[in-house]
């Protein structure tokens, strides 16, 4: 008899596709790095910021382990963002990377995403919406706390639902606030200009301080695909540098306290733009001389700073040994009988030598293949392993990067 619940499992494997269901269930391997994790975890609830770097080849389970992650944050009660750059959420503009991370946090235990539920049952006087106005007041750009005084004490629904998705990273236009204001309060609104840019980083430290005072232990976001900065251009690129090191190097006055973030990055980054060639110079070297060259030396000594640690302090995702990547095949074999209502008699070593020299999501998929082709002719079949195809965060796919691709050097 079939296990229906099995059979959707074995469905989301077939798929290739992480999800934070599989990685409640195969966490083979990374223990030592999950108590890395969970340590990491307990500093941030302290009020300590930290940010890891992972490293890891194609296909090895580097989304897999954010899941693993955002899974054992939530049992913790922290409020998780999980965000896959692309060329719609370029790392160069945090202004468009985080209306992303509002999309993609989710409150523990909360099955839709989105930040409204923190915030839209503060009622003025309270004393959270107290400390939030004057934290906002005291420290953030003037346009935040007109923004949360109007979402608390302003008019009608359609006011509150403008206001909310300023907050969400739909920039509510300067003009629009301050009639807003006039309309809800009868006097002007002086507020200095906005530029989205540069100041959409204080909207990060807004949600922070939110999370916070809502009683959660803290926030984690986890950015994946981060190798994908490798594609543009050097302007760009130096951007994105200085941008990560907003996370790296945390300010003690302008840091995001209670918050972990973790960065994905695939092993194909370093010879992109990391390491020299002889067509062209290694970022490490002409980056923060670019800077230098502009007049701008503190984004020179970021980007200098962020280069020598994504070369030098990096936590690399090994390939799991055998012996952990056999346990993982055995699970699955037992979940695809469980399925389906069968008994296969299945050599797992036979699929470890066929798939020797192969990662370890290519492995999966040629175990099911292969038990699929058991199940329905009964006899031992003959699976051959060709050029698979990955899929990308964003659903469409590719040919999987070889030996000496270079799909990510900048055009």
């Amino acid at each position: 008899m079939r296990d229906y619940e099995a059979v959707s499992v074995v469905e989301a494997l077939r798929s290739g596709v992480a999800s934070r269901r599989l990685s409640a269930i195969f966490s083979y391997g990374r223990e030592a790095l999950l108590e890395q994790v969970e340590q990491d975890l307990e500093a941030s609830a302290a009020g300590v910021t930290r940010c890891l770097l992972l490293r890891g080849n194609f296909g090895e389970g580097k989304t897999h382990f954010l899941n693993c992650v955002y899974n054992r944050a939530q049992e913790r009660n922290f409020v998780v963002s999980f965000v896959a750059l692309s060329k719609e959420t370029p790392f160069n503009r945090l202004d468009r990377v985080y209306p992303k991370i509002v999309a993609g946090t989710y409150l523990p235990h909360a099955a839709d995403p989105g930040v409204e539920g923190l915030i839209q049952d503060l009622r003025p006087g309270s004393e959270v919406a107290g400390e939030l106005l004057a934290f906002a007041e005291q420290n953030l750009h003037p346009k935040i706390s007109f923004v949360l005084r109007n979402y608390l004490e302003g008019g009608d629904t359609y006011q509150q639902h403008l206001l909310y998705s300023d907050l969400a990273g739909e920039w509510l236009p300067l003009s629009q606030l301050k009639s807003l204001h006039r309309l809800n309060f009868g006097v002007p609104a002086r507020i200095e200009r906005f530029r989205s840019r540069i100041d959409v980083w204080d909207y990060f430290r807004f949600l922070s301080q939110l999370i916070k005072l809502r009683g959660y232990a803290g926030w984690v976001i986890l950015f994946d695909e981060f190798e994908l900065v490798a594609t543009l251009g050097i302007a760009a690129r130096s951007e994105a540098y200085c941008n990560l090191g907003h996370f790296l190097f945390p300010d003690e006055k302008t840091g995001l306290p209670f918050t972990y973030t973790i960065f994905s990055i695939a092993a194909e980054f370093w010879p992109a733009v990391l390491v020299p060639l002889r067509r062209r110079r290694a970022d490490p070297d002409q980056i923060p001389a670019r800077f230098f060259a502009q007049g701008e030396a503190a984004k020179a000594e970021t980007a200098k700073r962020v280069l020598n640690t994504l070369l030098r302090d990096i936590v690399t995702l090994e390939s799991l040994p055998r012996s952990e990547v056999r346990r993982l095949l055995e699970a699955v074999c037992d979940l695809h009988a469980r399925a389906y209502g069968w008994t296969p008699t299945v050599d797992v070593d036979h699929i470890l030598e066929a798939t020797k020299a192969d990662r370890l999501r290519t492995k999966i998929r040629y175990a099911l293949e292969y038990l699929d082709l058991k199940y329905l002719y009964g006899e031992e079949p003959l699976v051959h392993i060709g050029r698979l195809e990955v899929a990308s965060a964003g659903g469409t796919a590719g040919a999987a990067p070889e030996e000496g691709d270079d799909s990510l050097l900048p055009r």
